[in-house]
């Protein structure tokens, strides 16, 4: 049997002591985050995944998160989810594999019978299902535009509750004056317990240099406020919820939990089990465990240890860089030059936001001057595909650029004596920085820099200084370097091999080729390295989508491994 049967899941409600769960849409948003959530984080019972819909929904495009003060946030993801079958193909292998904490799926619809179709394929391994009354920055007919009308709730959860013995678990909006009325309405339409809440708004969050809209929301550039500055509504709508429903009843409690004293006042608000959500984006991957570890600690001690490990400064602030110069290699590749400077590591990167228009991520090529490589990306507004870089090809000289971050963390530096680097395109704008710190480190260093033709090769100067730079042209040879780097490596001996870091920068097809032919010569797995560009839309460690084996390269930077790669059973080609 692949779900726990209904009395173990209600008994937990029942425990004494600290029970944590982890909200919807964050973190435990992919198979691998899920499962190293539930082998690493034995704090946490219950683990929710996001609101799966019926069909794939691409969501919002970015921004789609906005930090208006310290651990203060507003977010608009949109519901982005894989879609009902990919989302119980995932679901099941986990539960399959052994899943110990109780599995929370989460359910998105715009009418009762698409949830009912939602409960009938997921039936067999969900635990609970938490049914999304209540996100505020949905499209029409979903989310808030249930949960803020007792008869839609209660029309809803009737048709529901006739299909199904399943554990229900309603989630609902804060943004109502008689959450109370609608709790107890779920309860009496056969709900069995409740969630709540979910964020506070929509709100419109504007850029102050700017003037303009951060979130890049179809529904009015809103998007719903949670962290600390929702905490005493959150309290107060759990509160009435419990003076409602009873002290039976279980209750998920949530919104703006981020310390000890915020977990009691939630218990004592009448959550059962209390969600950790935004806080987060403030806690270095590393130091989760930690986290959740301190968390229940000092709970039970009356102690404050675990908000020593949260950031102290905004993690999602834009500020204005002025235009310098532009130079335009070629039709689609161009050098943006800025006014200023950004402290960084070699690979770490930040959020280039183009107003209107929206952001991406890009690695910070130089500090003097402070530059960025931009490659024009095929343009298809219709697909949201090259808007950003399309936007970045229009900017002129004195314009401004509003920029965020730094995120990820510094490129490893393996003991070996050497490092080879293959480099692919715009790619190039990790090498600077990381040439210049492997020749601190004392290493020998060679670059091989793949490019259409010869117009296109750039920072040739500034890796010269520290490295053997060779610029290798197609010449009607698709990823022709390669053809050089394999020739090159070939002469060498199994002493070099053995003593060799080799760092790949460029396109996954490129990359993949790489990796595959320099292990076949004889450098292992662990010795080779490679630059990976996941989908990264918050930087902050929240959304999940950077995920890769179970680890978030958003914050724990891009290189990866071969060894790592084959170890998790990861097709770079599907990224």
């Amino acid at each position: 049997m692949l779900k726990k049967n209904k009395k173990e899941v209600l008994d937990f409600f029942q425990k004494d002591g600290v029970k944590l769960t982890i909200v919807s849409g964050i973190v435990t948003t992919k198979p691998n985050l899920i499962k190293w959530v539930d082998q690493n984080i034995p704090e946490i019972g219950m683990i929710t995944s996001k609101s799966y819909q019926i069909e794939p929904t691409e969501g919002n495009r970015e921004p789609i998160i906005v930090e208006q003060s310290v651990g203060n946030f507003g977010n608009a993801v949109g519901l982005r989810n894989p879609g009902m079958e990919q989302g119980y193909r995932d679901l099941r292998k986990l539960k399959e594999h052994g899943l110990k904490a109780i599995l929370n799926v989460s359910l998105a619809a715009k009418k009762a019978e698409d949830f009912i179709i939602l409960i009938k394929k997921f039936e067999d391994i969900a635990d609970i299902f938490e049914l999304n009354f209540s996100c505020p920055h949905a499209e029409s007919g979903f989310g808030s535009s249930i949960g803020s009308n007792k008869e839609i709730v209660k029309d809803y959860l009737q048709k529901i509750r006739k299909v199904t013995n399943s554990l229900l678990f309603p989630k609902l909006t804060p943004n109502v004056e008689n959450i109370g009325e609608i709790a107890q309405v779920c309860i009496d339409q056969g709900a069995d317990g409740i969630v709540a809440i979910n964020t506070v708004g929509p709100e419109l969050y504007i850029e102050p240099h700017t003037k303009k809209a951060i979130l890049f929301n179809p529904q009015g550039h809103q998007g719903g406020k949670s962290g600390d500055w929702i905490k005493e509504i959150a309290l107060e709508k759990i509160k009435e919820i419990r003076e409602a429903i009873g002290s039976e009843i279980p209750i998920i409690g949530m919104g703006g939990v981020s310390c000890a004293s915020d977990v009691i006042k939630m218990q004592n608000a009448g959550a059962n089990v209390v969600g950790i959500g935004s806080v987060l984006a403030r806690v270095k991957m590393e130091d989760r465990k930690t986290l959740f570890r301190l968390l229940k600690e000092d709970v039970e001690n009356g102690s404050d240890k675990a908000t020593n490990l949260l950031n102290k400064e905004r993690l999602a602030q834009y500020k204005p860089y002025k235009i310098t110069k532009i130079i335009d290699k070629t039709e689609t590749l161009r050098i943006i030059q800025l006014e200023g400077k950004i402290d960084y590591q070699a690979s770490q990167y930040v959020f280039l936001w183009v107003p209107d228009v929206g952001e991406k991520p890009f690695a910070i090529a130089s500090n003097k001057p402070l530059s960025f490589v931009i490659r024009k990306k095929p343009y298809d507004k219709k697909q949201n595909k090259g808007l950003v870089t399309h936007a970045l090809f229009n900017l002129k000289d004195g314009q401004e650029l509003l920029i965020r971050g730094v995120y990820g963390k510094e490129a490893p530096i393996l003991k070996n004596k050497n490092a080879v680097l293959v480099v692919g395109g715009s790619g190039i704008a990790l090498v600077p920085a990381l040439v210049k710190k492997l020749h601190q480190e004392g290493k020998n260093i060679v670059v091989y820099y793949g490019v259409k033709d010869q117009e296109e090769v750039i920072f040739e100067e500034k890796i010269s200084q520290y490295a053997q730079f060779v610029p290798v042209a197609d010449e009607g040879v698709l990823a022709r370097v390669l053809n050089v780097v394999k020739e090159d490596l070939l002469k060498k001996s199994k002493d070099f091999f053995a003593n060799t870091t080799v760092y790949n920068i460029g396109s996954t097809l490129m990359m993949n080729r790489a990796i595959t032919e320099q292990e076949e010569i004889g450098i292992a797995k662990e010795n080779i390295l490679l630059a990976l560009e996941t989908k990264t839309m918050c930087g902050i460690g929240l959304c999940g989508e950077c995920e890769c084996g179970g680890k978030l390269l958003c914050h724990e930077g891009t290189f990866v491994s071969k060894a790592f790669i084959d170890k998790n059973e990861i097709n770079i080609l599907d990224l």
